[in-house]
C-alpha cells in the first residue's frame, strides 16, 4: 500500500510538472510523454488523474465543452516551487525583478512573473521580526543605462482593446521569428517602414535575434540580397515560417554585425585606450576596472591617466561620451579624432540659441 501511494504521488507530481505557463496539454500528449518513464500509465488512468487534479484546483480545462479536452495551469494561480525558496533565493529574485523590470519586454517579464511572485509570497510569509523582510528599505538598484519604455502600438491602434490585440500579435510574431531562427528556415513578414503608408512584404533569412533594452530586433538578409539588415520586431505586422532553408552570407560574423548595428562604429578588435579622467567622475574605475591590465597614474590633484586594453565597440563610444568634458581620450589617435569631432559639432549645436544647426560636412 505504501509503495502504491508513493507511485500515485509521483505520477501526479510528474504530470503537474509537465505544464508550463498557460501552455495547454491534452490527455494524449501527457500519455505519450509518460511512455518509457517510471510513471508510465494507460491513457484512461491519465484521464482520471487529470480529472482529480482539476477537482483539486491544480488544473483547469481550456475547452470544457469540446473534445479532446485541453488542460492548463489555472490562470491567476500562484507559481508552486518545491522545495520552498531559501532567504538568499528570495533576495536574489527580488533584486532580479527590480533590475530586470525596466529592461525586459513585457512578454519576457510576464514569463518570469511566477518566480517573482513566489519570492514575494515567501517574503510575506516571514514573521515581522525577520530581518529579510526589511531588505527593500535598504537596497536600491541603479540601472547601468537610461531606462527606456517598451515600444507601443501604432497610433491607429491607440484604444485599449486594439492595444491588447497588438501585444498578442507581437507575441505570435516573436514566436514565429524564433522558430525560423532556431530551425534555420526562411520566414515571410509584413514590415511597416516609418516612411511608408503600407507595409512591405519581405522574405527573410534570419541570422541573429537581438535584444536592446526593452525592444527586440532581427539581423537578417532580405530575399536574394546579401547585405545584413536590422529589423525591429515591433514594426512587423505579421510573420510566418516557410519550409525553405535560410542561407547565411559568406564570412558572416555575428558579433561584428551586432556591433555594426549599434550605429556608432567600432571594429570589435582590442585597442589600447589611454584617457585622462577628472577624479570625481572616474574614481569608481580605480575599484571596478575596465580591464585586468588597467594602469592608473595620478596627474595632479584633480585628474588621473588611465591605460587599459578594451574592445573597440559602439558601447565604448557611448560610455566615453557619457562623461562629457570629464574625460579626454589621448590614444589611440583615431578614437581621439572621433571624440574631437563629436565635441566640435556639439559645441556648434549648443552655441546657437535654439537655432538651426548648419548642415554637417562630410
Amino acid at each position: 500500500m505504501k509503495e502504491d501511494a508513493i507511485t500515485t504521488f509521483n505520477r501526479r507530481l510528474r504530470i503537474l510538472a509537465m505544464f508550463k505557463g498557460s501552455e495547454p496539454l491534452t490527455t494524449q500528449m501527457i500519455f505519450k510523454r509518460l511512455q518509457g518513464t517510471a510513471e508510465e500509465m494507460d491513457e484512461r488512468s491519465v484521464q482520471r488523474v487529470l480529472a482529480l487534479l482539476g477537482e483539486a484546483g491544480f488544473l483547469e480545462t481550456v475547452n470544457p465543452d469540446a473534445r479532446p479536452l485541453h488542460w492548463r495551469w489555472p490562470k491567476g494561480r500562484k507559481f508552486m516551487a518545491l522545495p520552498r525558496l531559501s532567504d538568499q533565493e528570495v533576495l536574489a529574485f527580488r533584486l532580479l525583478e527590480r533590475f530586470l523590470e525596466p529592461l525586459l519586454p513585457r512578454s519576457s517579464y510576464r514569463a518570469l512573473r511566477p518566480y517573482f511572485d513566489a519570492a514575494r509570497d515567501e517574503l510575506e510569509r516571514m514573521p515581522g521580526w525577520a530581518s529579510v523582510r526589511n531588505w527593500e528599505t535598504r537596497v536600491r538598484v541603479v540601472p547601468p543605462a537610461q531606462p527606456l519604455l517598451p515600444p507601443e502600438p501604432p497610433a491607429v491602434l491607440a484604444t485599449a482593446t486594439a492595444g491588447k490585440d497588438w501585444e498578442r500579435q507581437q507575441e505570435q510574431i516573436r514566436a514565429a521569428i524564433l522558430e525560423a531562427l532556431f530551425e534555420n528556415r526562411q520566414c515571410v513578414v509584413e514590415y511597416q517602414q516609418l516612411w511608408r503608408d503600407e507595409p512591405a512584404r519581405w522574405t527573410l533569412h534570419p541570422l541573429v535575434y537581438l535584444q536592446r533594452g526593452p525592444a527586440f530586433y532581427l539581423l537578417c538578409t532580405i530575399g536574394d540580397f546579401t547585405d545584413v539588415r536590422q529589423l525591429a520586431l515591433h514594426r512587423m505586422r505579421s510573420a510566418s515560417v516557410l519550409d525553405a532553408k535560410a542561407s547565411k552570407p559568406a564570412g558572416f560574423d555575428a558579433d561584428r554585425e551586432v556591433e555594426r548595428s549599434q550605429g556608432m562604429g567600432g571594429s570589435g578588435e582590442p585597442l589600447r585606450l589611454v584617457a585622462r579622467f577628472w577624479k570625481r567622475a572616474g574614481l569608481h574605475l580605480l575599484e571596478t576596472r575596465l580591464a585586468t591590465d588597467q594602469v592608473a597614474e595620478d596627474e595632479g590633484d584633480d585628474h588621473f591617466r588611465l591605460t587599459a586594453t578594451v574592445n573597440d565597440t559602439a558601447q565604448l563610444r557611448w560610455w566615453l561620451l557619457s562623461f562629457g568634458s570629464k574625460v579626454e581620450v589621448l590614444e589611440p589617435a583615431s578614437l581621439r579624432a572621433e571624440m574631437a569631432n563629436q565635441a566640435y559639432w556639439m559645441n556648434r549645436m549648443y552655441a546657437k540659441e535654439n537655432g538651426a544647426l548648419e548642415q554637417r560636412g562630410s
